[in-house]
């Protein structure tokens, strides 16, 4: 007997809906939706959780890489141990949506375009799901924090001044050894996987404001996370579900039972990365041990088997003789207990019962912001984060047995916040623990934190069309910091002229905003005199270092004893070298496609990809546009989503970088492409039968 366990609607712009009586079968009605319209995104992710990209997909060197990855970390384990502890609470409802999801792909199949991939890949059960929530969570968040700390070791081999490298990230170097760090022979840092839609690259903004800042007198919350951007269908799904007596309504993400941006009735949540630096290299003694036997598939090739050793202080990266890097993850631990978490947000009651369910949420490490109908705003990190002993940031491998992990921090252990001066904010920063440990090592830059502060302090009578008009905000406090102290050095000429009469804004238009990004890059090459020399400007041109160093760096530029001696001089001649450069209209230079997911690359007039479209914004302006290169891929960074509320109303404002399809011959494969582009939001409500 077939069992329908909820209902399907769909609003007025598209926007499909579940109308159910509880919670469980809510899920249920996810998990068919997510089936029906973004069946490829949710199979590839428990695919990858197999750690079966390449023997699924193709052979490439990429997807063995990644599937290798999975393997490393041990996670297909990790997630069908986790699976088999599941509380009844979240049990019954990762049951509920893996059935109703099975349930949508039985019933409408899979697009014929998507069938040549998806067609091979088996259902998902509770351990694919499990193991694909542990790869999203370490890809592109632990995964970058490990690479950016492996170029920190190889900058060393290049020859790299270990004093500069000090300075830049004072104090997070302190103790290190830089001869011994040298004597350990280097491991091929990992793939930058964003480029797969697996991984996050860049930044968000998510911020609370209480109702005594606010016009109508009534809380209001704004998120928008920053993301890879370049692909249709886009990264999230919006929809909304109507129960007995509450609603969900916001983004989710295809493949995971929740809801990763939106609200309930009474409480809304948007949240940032909290560039935590969870993961650790130990030097190991290099004694050989029982290996772990793997072998990563690879379709219509044998598979290429691997060899990993696990030590007491983590995975060694190679087998044999010799001392060599072990690597340890502290996200992986528990994964079960964050699924309490994630469905105890969408049902809680108000923000400190959020704040509450959120204390188990060890696996991705996050600021939150939480808001509710009765006036409360809060902040609130989440996640797990080693803490560590005689005084070792984390941030360099360790070498000494005094300097590793003596336990966590999790839960009431790691920053909250109430509002302070009427609003909480989180942008990427740096916080510390209550008790002053190292949280984050490689934290943001803080311009867009200092700007979106200083847009809230400047007024008490915020509303949703303020809230908006501060997600599209494009000024740079980076550049009204570095930009003065470049034009000095550039001296007469187009570029020093076009700063003069620059705004620090980064619009379509703007000329200044390319004369910026000219010099300052140049200037960042010059850097190399003392951080490895090509290899520091091969690193710029192909990796996100510039992302992940850009505290330190920019700490560099505005630092007055750079420009001091030869690197001064260094500096001095590389930007006399461009005064001519003629800059461009930034939306001429900065511009980004949006290739389709799968068969990205087919003739324009098929229209499976758009663009190009230009790309407005920065890496430190509110509204993120930048393009972030891995190897040979460009990956355009920018909103992924946009969300405001008033706490007053029972309706949201949104806007996606997509539509709903995953299919390109769905009807609203592309549907809010142009509004979102145009700065525009839609009213998303709850679903009415």
């Amino acid at each position: 007997m077939v069992v329908v366990r909820a209902r399907f609607v769909t609003n007025a712009d598209g926007t499909p809906g579940v109308l159910a009586a509880g919670p469980v079968d809510a899920l249920w009605g996810m998990g068919v939706l997510h089936a029906r319209h973004r069946p490829l995104q949710a199979l590839l992710l428990y695919t990858a959780g197999r750690a079966a990209l390449a023997a699924t997909i193709a052979p490439r060197a990429d997807l063995v890489q990644l599937d290798a990855t999975v393997h490393r970390l041990d996670l297909l384990r990790r997630g069908r141990r986790a699976a088999e502890k599941l509380s009844p609470f979240s049990a019954a409802r990762v049951d509920a949506y893996l059935e109703g999801f099975n349930r949508g792909l039985g019933e409408h199949g899979l697009p014929f375009e998507l069938r040549a991939i998806a067609a091979r890949i088996p259902p998902p059960d509770r351990a694919a799901l499990l193991s694909g929530f542990l790869v999203s969570a370490y890809l592109g968040l632990a995964e970058g924090q490990e690479r950016m700390e492996r170029l920190i070791v190889d900058a060393l081999h290049e020859g790299a001044d270990p004093r500069r490298l000090e300075r830049m990230f004072a104090p997070h170097l302190d103790g290190w050894s830089p001869d011994r760090i040298r004597a350990i022979p280097r491991a091929s840092a990992p793939v930058g996987f964003a480029a797969h839609g697996l991984g996050a690259t860049g930044g968000s903004n998510a911020w609370a404001v209480a109702g005594s800042r606010t016009r109508e007198g009534r809380p209001l919350l704004a998120g928008d996370p920053h993301l890879a951007i370049g692909q249709l269908p886009s990264l999230f799904f919006e929809m909304g579900v109507r129960l007995d007596d509450d609603y969900w309504i916001g983004a989710t993400i295809p493949g995971l039972p929740s809801v990763a941006v939106g609200r309930n009735r009474n409480v809304a949540w948007s949240g940032t990365f909290a560039v935590a630096d969870n993961v650790d290299a130990f030097v190991d003694d290099g004694a050989k041990r029982e290996p772990r036997r793997v072998a990563v598939g690879r379709r219509g090739l044998s598979p290429l088997a691997l060899q990993f050793e696990e030590t007491p202080r983590g995975t060694r990266d190679r087998a044999g003789d010799g001392p060599a890097f072990a690597l340890r993850w502290t996200g992986c631990e528990r994964p079960e207990e964050a699924f309490d978490a994630y469905f105890g947000l969408l049902e809680s009651k108000d923000a400190a019962g959020a704040e509450a369910a959120l204390a188990g949420a060890h696996t991705l490490s996050l600021h939150f912001v939480l808001a509710d109908r009765g006036g409360d705003v809060r902040y609130k990190q989440v996640g797990c984060i080693p803490r560590r002993t005689g005084g070792w940031s984390g941030l360099y491998p360790s070498h000494s047995h005094d300097r590793g992990w003596s336990g966590r921090y999790v839960g009431a252990a790691l920053p909250r916040a109430g509002p302070e001066d009427g609003f909480v904010l989180t942008a990427n920063e740096a916080r510390r623990a209550p008790d002053g440990g190292v949280l984050s090592t490689l934290g943001l830059a803080p311009y867009r934190y200092t700007r979106i502060r200083e847009r809230l302090a400047a007024r008490r009578d915020h509303d949703v069309a303020s809230m908006m008009l501060l997600q599209r905000d494009l000024h740079s406090i980076q550049a009204r910091r570095i930009a003065p102290r470049l034009r000095a050095l550039l001296g007469e000429g187009s570029l020093s002229r076009a700063l003069a009469k620059w705004d620090c804004g980064y619009s379509e238009s703007s000329r200044g905003a390319h004369a910026f990004e000219i010099a300052y890059l140049c200037a960042l090459r010059a850097l190399s005199l003392e951080l490895g020399g090509a290899w520091f400007e091969h690193q710029l041109d192909r990796t996100e270092l510039r992302v992940w160093w850009s505290t330190a760096l920019d700490r560099t530029l505005l630092d007055d004893k750079t420009y001091e001696g030869p690197l001064g001089a260094a500096i001095a001649a590389r930007l006399a070298s461009i005064k001519d450069a003629v800059p461009a209209a930034w939306g001429q230079v900065q511009t980004f496609r949006l290739p389709n997911l799968v068969l990205g690359g087919l003739p324009d007039f098929l229209r499976f990809d758009r663009g190009p479209y230009a790309l407005e914004g920065s890496m430190a302006t509110v509204c993120q546009g930048s393009i972030v290169r891995l190897g040979d891929t460009k990956i355009p960074v920018g909103p992924a989503y946009r969300f405001v509320t008033d706490l007053g109303e029972d309706c949201a404002y949104t806007s996606v970088p997509g539509g709903i399809d995953g299919s390109r011959f769905g009807g609203t494969y592309a549907c809010w492409l142009h509004d979102h582009l145009g700065g525009r939001h839609h009213r998303l409500v709850p679903p009415e039968g």
